[in-house]
């Protein structure tokens, strides 16, 4: 029974692979899925959501279904958002069936912007308990994304076609929940913007990688 899932899985990234290959279209290409309905309806919308420079914009409606807001902190803050913004949003992001408190934070490394995130029950204090100064009741919990300097290897989906499994993002991120069919998601990419993960969030510092996708002609 093993066998035949992993059969069936690996032909299943197979088919993906090719046909994002054969695709010959702009901007992201299908590399490697779970679910191949989900992963074409997510390639869809990001095709549907880029600048004329083919960058995202992060604008699709499966991204503003969730209603991100600034967070008030106590203390003094910076006087602009650019390097060190919070921002807060509910919605269930591990899929659990009660929402949660997130909190997504940017900050910059050597001048580019890195997002983190941070996850708390929908009735927690931890905002009035942080502030400008102190931060470390926010960045305490162990439910959280927090790679800033780190880095996030493409290992869950690996096919000897793609040569995912060599892939790792790295230094800077760019991290964006968004709903799909009453579920959550994250997004993922880093500064150079090559490769996206699209995942689901299993809490602690656990994803489940559902697709990969790449920039075409890199």
């Amino acid at each position: 029974m093993v066998f035949m899932k992993r059969l069936v899985f690996g032909f299943l990234v197979f088919m993906i692979s090719v046909s994002a290959a054969w695709a010959g279209e702009r901007g992201y290409q299908l590399v490697a899925g779970r679910a191949s309905k989900l992963c074409a309806r997510v390639l869809e919308a990001f095709r549907e959501d880029v600048d004329d420079r083919w960058r995202l914009r992060y604008q699709h409606e499966i991204f503003r279904q969730i209603a991100w807001k600034p967070v008030e902190l106590k203390g003094q803050g910076p006087k602009t958002r650019h390097c060190s913004s919070l921002d807060k949003a509910m919605f269930d992001l591990d899929n659990n069936g009660q929402p949660d408190l997130v909190v997504k934070t940017t900050f910059c490394m050597k001048g580019s912007p890195s997002d983190s995130f941070y996850m708390f029950p929908a009735d927690s204090a931890v905002l009035e308990q942080a502030n400008w100064q102190d931060l470390s009741p926010l960045l305490a919990t162990p439910d959280k994304f927090e790679r800033t300097g780190g880095a996030y290897p493409l290992t869950q989906l690996p096919t000897e076609e793609t040569g995912v499994s060599r892939t790792t993002l790295t230094g800077v991120f760019t991290v964006q929940p968004f709903m799909l069919d009453g579920s959550a998601y994250v997004s993922l990419t880093d500064g150079r913007a090559e490769w996206i993960v699209i995942a689901k969030y299993l809490r602690g510092e656990r994803f489940e990688d559902q697709c990969y996708m790449r920039m075409a002609g890199r």
